[in-house]
């Protein structure tokens, strides 16, 4: 079967708190004007002549368009053709968006047509744009001997830190505008979706960026973690924040009041932290903390996701691990504790590992 990853495209319709958990967040473009009804979707610096979708859209007007992105990646370009709030994804039907010649019965598994990014970004257009754009780079490079190309000369300063612009090639007020915003990782080749209602009609233009998949941006350890942080009580996790807290400062006296209470202990994960006390301890340079977190029990083991495959799988060797030296006692204190057997190291990079490297 061709490439559709519905659960990704239906993300589009998700209010404000499902996206959060999801690790996504919803940024509007602007809108685009729809001249001719033949939208095009494209990588404007490089192909601004590309040729517009075989279906056409009967509205005529400004359209909303949006992104929905990912710790500043943008995962979903959706132009939205009718008003989000009022549509019902249940009785939606996906099609991928094709050009003249293209069939989705050539597709092998997984397969799509994309349109082709060189630039590293994306847009939604209407086909009469193209020529706004061609006129406007004529005009620039003729009055200007040094003109280097468009991103340069025009679209540089419009982008911006946020990746995203509503460019008019002619000027505001002009007839026609480019919703331009990054694409996903970078250079690339991406698929773009129409959403149809029972009669057929385009209700959203959706472009996926392909960076997630299954409709959640979370890696399988930000799903692991999220699930652990919503398995705690409101008071056991109010403990082991006040005791991660209290570990870093090096505040034994609180620490030893939160363990005596019994709703933290010092080999639990800190969500907020992800790391437990112990370790912060540690990381710190708290020796007093580190002695009431210890007790007189032995060192227990590190957590599995905690510990650096070949190099930091106990806590007395992520004391030895760290660049800059402990405080005199510290490493020692560990030694006379520290585990007999600990447990089976972690496959994989750990969270220290990408926390540090």
């Amino acid at each position: 079967m061709a490439y559709l990853d519905l659960d990704n495209l239906r993300t589009i319709f998700l209010d404000e708190e499902a996206l959060r958990v999801r690790r996504l967040q919803r940024q509007p473009c602007g809108s685009l004007h729809v001249t001719s009804g033949r939208i095009v979707a494209c990588d404007p610096l490089v192909q601004p002549e590309r040729q517009p979708f075989v279906r056409s859209v009967s509205g005529r007007g400004a359209f909303a368009a949006e992104v929905l992105e990912h710790e500043g990646r943008h995962a979903l370009a959706v132009l939205w053709l009718r008003e989000r709030g009022g549509l019902e994804p249940a009785n939606l039907r996906w099609e991928p968006a094709l050009l003249d010649g293209q069939s989705q019965d050539d597709l092998g598994d997984d397969e799509f047509y994309g349109y082709p990014v060189d630039a590293g970004v994306g847009c939604f257009m209407d086909a009469d744009c193209a020529a706004a754009i061609a006129e406007r780079e004529a005009r620039e490079s003729a009055a200007n001997p040094d003109y280097v190309s468009y991103y340069d000369d025009v679209l540089d300063e419009e982008l911006g830190s946020k990746d995203m612009a509503n460019h008019y090639p002619l000027g505001e007020g002009c007839a026609n505008n480019v919703l331009i915003f990054s694409s996903g990782w970078g250079d690339g080749s991406y698929p773009s979706f129409w959403a149809l209602d029972a009669a057929g009609e385009p209700v959203a233009l959706v472009t996926d960026f392909m960076t997630m998949h299954g409709g959640d941006a979370r890696s399988e350890d930000d799903k692991r973690d999220d699930a652990y942080a919503a398995s705690l009580s409101p008071e056991r996790l109010a403990a082991l924040e006040a005791l991660g807290a209290a570990a870093i400062k090096g505040d034994a006296a609180t620490i030893r009041s939160l363990l005596d209470g019994g709703l933290a202990g010092p080999n639990d994960i800190i969500p907020s932290l992800g790391e437990t006390a112990l370790l912060s301890a540690i990381r710190m340079n708290q020796l007093e903390a580190l002695r009431v977190l210890l007790g007189t029990a032995p060192c227990p083991a590190m957590p599995e996701q905690l510990r650096i495959e070949g190099e930091a799988e106990s806590y007395l060797a992520f004391a030895r691990w760290l660049r800059k030296p402990r405080v005199p006692g510290l490493v020692e204190l560990l030694e006379q504790s520290e585990a007999v057997a600990p447990a089976e190291p972690a496959a994989g990079k750990s969270f220290l590992k990408r926390l540090f490297s």
